[in-house]
């Protein structure tokens, strides 16, 4: 994949192919991926009981669910039931908690309010043939309706199938699957998909009183082991047939069965966990340090982990092949197309080049299959303009079950703060323009870098984020200089640290794009059986620009234990890293740079052979119409931009009034927060030197690479890239700072530039 940008102002759609023995004709089938998380515990002769109590707390947030999406139908709670046969605890279409018996249905009559924490129980007494079902919400308000507990009482014996147990679902069928290995167990066909938490789910073997109920109700072992010392004993406690506590465990996709059995449960397509359960205090935020208080796990009926399909196609990628960015091309009988982008990593130790591209692909999962134009309201808000979809936003609108981003939220609302690669991902596509930009954004705006590097004969080796997370610095260290995309937005502690010990020990870093380092990501160590980097977590806190937060006491990641939010929060600035960081964002027009005082600095000035000092640097471009827009950076020492860094081109005093501040910078709303005003709301091309020869250069916008490719590379922002590179890129150290020239600065000398050009 060389150019992904079908803008005519540009090169065009650049691809060459590659002789593969996968190259061929396929015979294609249908495969589809069933969306929607639950649990579920294979068959066991310890469920087939006569008598029962089922009991568990829950949070809907959608009792009615939305016809728009799925299916008006019921959603299982905790159930044992298929096709009129078992027993089970749903919500019903009505938004009602209803027991299921066999074919018999009893329900409360009363709707269930959501987002609230209920007590939900049912007994049966297959001697009597009692039947009393519980629904009672654990805050009662002035004029809600009392819920009596429903008592009546049915002839029928339990009619028990092989119909796995089902968490936050049901069985709807069994048989054999005709589109291959799509749904777990294999052949079992689960339904009524549930949105909502559930905590403490039980299972007992007799119907219980109402007395003994409560005494169920804690998240404790109850008596069987040394380890516990409360909840029943005795005779209760050899009742239980399952009692799932969903605190234990929370970094594993299993849910723990502390009941006799130790009927653990499965998974399935990753639902969110460390979430705040009925009994939680408010007063231990992380969830490490209060599991018990962290008993929920939010299910949602278009979480996906994993779509679960057959390979068709494989390729054993040759020894002797060049690192690059790759893709397997699809094209139908009838012409249509699609592209599966990869990327051939170096194995450590034998890289094939002094240059390394860090793709940023933990950027690409946070935006994987972003539905925000479609799903947000006042999307022309952002971008001032009528958003243009792309074929690939309305299909994710009419299919939620292929999952969405980080930026979106599930069905119910809530926000989606996980995103696996093991499924179709049509935003990570050549030809593809986001709302935002109009434009390419992260992969195929990060082809515009690609295309300029192929067409400057520059040798260089891809890697991923990915692979500097799990390999740290030995990934970076033999490489003379690094060289990000565009928008390496969203990163991991492991990735800042090797990048960190990489340029303290003389490496390079060209920091190509804005807005970098700000959100916090990790991946789920559950998934690295699978394959690493499998599914990536980010939890959106109190600040930043965010387009949903997490709830009070859900901050901190489920697979890591660690905080989320900004990694500015977090105490790691975001200029630190690069000499700058992220201040403004505006989605109309972008603009050019033009040199300051500090460009003239000998220790800098070679970054500008063949640039005038007055000439407009990047005023034009495939993005917006210049290198400096979309997303800017500026230097600030008083955030952790070293003090000898050098802003020696700035776009200030030329942005509109789309441009606005971020909200991390200022304390309350006020008039003069944005372009056309306020002198933070800019970019700064930046470099200082690092210990032992290396150095980082800092071009500040998310927009910067779109125009490398204008005129096929001949142009001014191809020009200071080409001096930058070539220097960065040379064997040794850098050559050291004229004496006369090292200056120690602070923050008013940074601000010179800005306000001087504002003026």
């Amino acid at each position: 994949m060389i150019h992904g940008d079908t803008n005519p102002r540009g090169p065009g759609f650049i691809e060459k192919p590659v002789a593969a023995d996968a190259n061929g004709t396929y015979q294609g089938r249908k495969q589809i991926i069933h969306g929607g998380s639950y649990g579920y515990v294979e068959d066991r002769p310890q469920f087939h009981v006569e008598s029962f109590t089922l009991q568990c707390h829950i949070w809907p947030t959608t009792p009615k669910t939305h016809p728009r999406y799925w299916k008006h139908g019921a959603q299982g709670l905790l159930t044992k039931w298929m096709d009129g046969k078992g027993y089970g605890l749903f919500i019903n279409e009505e938004g009602f908690v209803e027991l299921r018996i066999n074919e018999h249905r009893i329900t409360t009559g009363v709707p269930i309010r959501d987002h609230a924490w209920h007590f939900v129980a049912a007994s049966f007494d297959a001697q009597t043939g009692e039947v009393v079902l519980y629904h009672e919400p654990q805050i009662v308000y002035a004029l809600d309706p009392v819920i009596e507990p429903v008592r009546t009482t049915i002839k029928t014996q339990i009619v028990h199938t092989e119909a796995p147990v089902a968490l936050a679902a049901y069985v709807e069928t069994i048989g054999e699957d005709p589109l291959g290995k799509s749904s777990l167990p294999a052949g079992v066909w689960f339904t009524g998909k549930y949105n909502g938490k559930i905590d403490s789910p039980r299972i007992v073997k007799k119907a219980l009183s109402r007395f003994e109920i409560e005494q169920m109700k804690g998240g404790a072992q109850p008596g069987l082991t040394e380890r516990r010392n409360s909840g029943p004993t005795g005779e209760l406690s050899a009742l239980i047939v399952a009692a799932w506590d969903f605190w234990d465990g929370i970094s594993t996709i299993v849910a723990k069965d502390n009941g006799p059995y130790r009927l653990d449960a499965t998974l399935v397509n990753c639902p969110t966990r460390a979430l705040t359960g009925y009994n939680w205090a408010g007063e231990n935020f992380d969830w490490k340090y209060a599991k018990k208080e962290y008993g929920a796990i939010h299910f949602h009926d278009d979480d996906v982990d994993d779509a679960r399909w057959e390979a068709d196609v494989e390729w054993m990628v040759p020894e002797q092949i060049k690192s690059r960015s790759y893709a397997l091309k699809l094209t139908t009988a009838d012409g249509d197309e699609d592209y599966i982008p990869f990327w051939i990593v170096p194995k450590i130790g034998k890289e094939q080049s002094k240059i390394a591209v860090m793709i940023p692909t933990i950027s690409y999962m946070a935006y994987a299959n972003e539905h925000v134009a479609c799903n947000a309201g006042g999307a022309e808000l952002f971008v001032y303009r009528v958003p243009i979809m792309q074929h690939q936003n309305m299909f994710l609108a009419e299919h939620r079950e292929y999952g969405g981003s980080i930026y979106d939220t599930h069905t119910d609302g809530s926000g989606i703060c996980l995103s696996s690669r093991l499924r179709p991902i049509l935003s990570i596509r050549p030809k593809y323009d986001h709302f935002l930009a109009q434009a390419p954004w992260q992969y195929p705006a990060d082809l515009h870098l690609i295309y300029w590097l192929e067409t400057m004969g520059y040798e260089y080796d891809v890697i991923t984020d990915e692979d500097v997370t799990y390999d740290g610095l030995a990934r970076l260290e033999n490489y003379n200089v690094i060289i990000t995309g565009s928008h390496p937005e969203h990163n991991s502690g492991a990735q800042l640290d090797a990048l960190h010990n990489y340029t303290q020990r003389g490496g390079r870093l060209m920091y190509m794009g804005a807005d970098a380092w700000y959100w916090v990501h990790s991946y789920h160590p559950a998934y690295d059986t699978v394959g690493r980097g499998v599914v990536t977590e980010m939890r959106r806190c109190e600040s930043g620009i965010r387009t949903w937060r997490a709830e009070p006491g859900e901050y901190y990641h489920q697979g890591t234990g660690e905080l989320g939010g900004m990694w500015r929060f977090r105490g790691r600035s975001l200029y630190s890293v690069a000499g700058v960081g992220m201040t403004n964002e505006g989605f109309d027009i972008s603009t050019y740079y033009s040199r300051t005082p500090d460009s003239l600095d000998p220790r800098v000035s070679w970054a500008f052979e063949g640039i005038s000092y007055e000439e407009p640097i990047g005023n034009f471009g495939l993005v917006g119409g210049g290198c400096a827009g979309l997303e800017l950076d500026i230097v600030d020492v008083t955030l952790g931009s070293p003090p000898h860094t050098l802003a020696v081109a700035t776009s200030a005093g030329r942005h509109t009034e789309a441009y606005l501040l971020v909200m991390e910078d200022f304390g309350f709303n006020q008039q003069g927060l944005d372009g056309t005003v306020h002198p933070r709301v800019r970019g700064d091309v930046a470099f200082h030197e690092t210990p032992n020869g290396g150095g980082c250069f800092a071009f500040s916008s998310i927009a910067f690479c779109g125009s490398l490719p204008w005129n096929e590379g001949r142009n001014n922002v191809s020009t200071l890239v080409k001096n930058v590179l070539d220097r960065f890129s040379a064997d040794g150290p850098l050559p050291p700072a004229p004496a006369e020239a090292i200056k120690h600065r602070g923050r008013a000398d940074y601000e010179s530039p800005a306000l001087a050009a504002t003026a």
